[in-house]
């Protein structure tokens, strides 16, 4: 069984740890929690849930209700539950008016509760497809992180991003190494605006702003711009970084950042929104000792499961993998050989999956590509 998610919004913190401890299950994943805010919509949007299960005690705000509303959830091929401490038949019929599909009491079994949940998804799918409602498949987002300088995350942001949108997904890659990003030399763009133009913007960050200060590669990739000169980065604050990032989410399968080499305070706010951390390294003890820092530091920040390791330029060398992985204690999640083609391809601003290529490290990275759409469960 595919497992439902679902995510928990309520502002009272002792009905989160009870509807988390009801939930524990396999076939459950709880993807996220949150509020009743404005900034919680695309927040919401961003997760793709099965299920939202609004948790509120009596006598609830008619705010809650207006919330849900406005989410469209059952457009989207969602389920709204609520869980509360006193069920009533004039709470279950007015909660039904808003689209809401069970009201549930806080006290029910745990076992109960779960199955509920789980028949609450069922139906919803029986109604989609009654309906021809298509779901969203939830985006992924992924960055590229170099923990020194020289590394190629660019150029494999870059040529990632470019062999997913030919394949026909939707992507967006934000060039946020903000004082040395070079994502338009590598895919021969003149973009006219930035991302400091969308900084700002008097209307605000929103996907609509979004998409207006970018630029399209005949790929069909859509890059969001580093600044034009380094000076420019300090207009950048980590709120920026947050709301593009949650801006784009819900709209393109794939969002690709590429990060500047450093723990700054805004690549550190990219990397919390990040479900997947790639980091890029050569086989050289330089690279060893900066991924040791780089990983040591996402430790502390809470966000290690999300590093991946990638070793790039791959050559016979006294550094091997085999070092990177016994010192940082993960995996390599692919390796690319080194090859002449890639420095080819930089200076003549074509990405080389655009070519036709068999060699060694045209395979790996083929490779690398197909690994990343399965875990993506496409």
């Amino acid at each position: 069984m595919e497992s439902v998610k679902v995510v928990i919004i309520s502002e009272d913190t002792s009905i989160r740890v009870n509807l988390k401890k009801k939930l524990a299950d396999k076939d459950i994943q709880i993807v996220g929690y949150a509020d009743f805010k404005d900034e919680s919509r695309l927040k919401i949007d961003g997760l793709f849930p099965d299920v939202v299960i609004v948790g509120v005690k009596v006598p609830i705000d008619p705010e809650v209700f207006s919330f849900v509303e406005s989410m469209k959830f059952q457009s989207k091929g969602c389920a709204a539950v609520i869980a509360t401490d006193d069920v009533t038949v004039d709470l279950v019929n007015y909660a039904a008016r808003f689209g809401i599909r069970q009201v549930l009491p806080l006290d029910m079994k745990d076992n109960e509760f779960y199955s509920r949940v789980v028949q609450v998804n069922e139906y919803e799918k029986v109604i989609q497809a009654q309906l021809n409602i298509q779901k969203r498949v939830r985006s992924k987002v992924i960055a590229f992180f170099g923990c020194k300088g020289g590394t190629g995350k660019s150029v494999m942001a870059t040529n990632l991003a470019v062999a997913l949108s030919k394949r026909g997904s939707n992507v967006i890659l934000l060039d946020m190494d903000l004082r040395f990003g070079d994502q338009n030399i590598l895919l021969d763009l003149e973009p006219k605006d930035t991302i400091v133009e969308l900084a700002q913007d008097p209307e605000g960050i929103s996907i609509e702003r979004v998409n207006a200060f970018s630029i399209m590669h005949s790929s069909g990739v859509v890059l969001l711009a580093a600044p034009k000169s380094p000076e420019y980065a300090e207009y950048i604050k980590p709120d920026h970084i947050t709301k593009v990032i949650r801006s784009v989410r819900p709209y393109y399968e794939y969002v690709l950042v590429d990060l500047g080499s450093n723990f700054s305070d805004e690549t550190i706010a990219a990397l919390q929104e990040c479900d997947e951390i790639m980091i890029v390294n050569n086989p050289d003890i330089l690279s060893l000792k900066a991924a040791k820092s780089a990983v040591s530091i996402l430790e502390q920040l809470g966000i290690k499961e999300k590093a991946r390791l990638i070793m790039n330029k791959n050559v016979n060398s006294l550094i091997r993998m085999k070092d990177f992985e016994s010192m940082l204690e993960i995996p390599f999640y692919a390796s690319i050989s080194a090859d002449k083609m890639f420095n080819s391809s930089v200076n003549k601003g074509e990405p080389f999956v655009l070519r036709t290529s068999r060699t060694v490290a045209a395979k790996e990275f083929s490779s690398f590509i197909q690994r990343v759409i399965a875990d993506k469960g496409e």
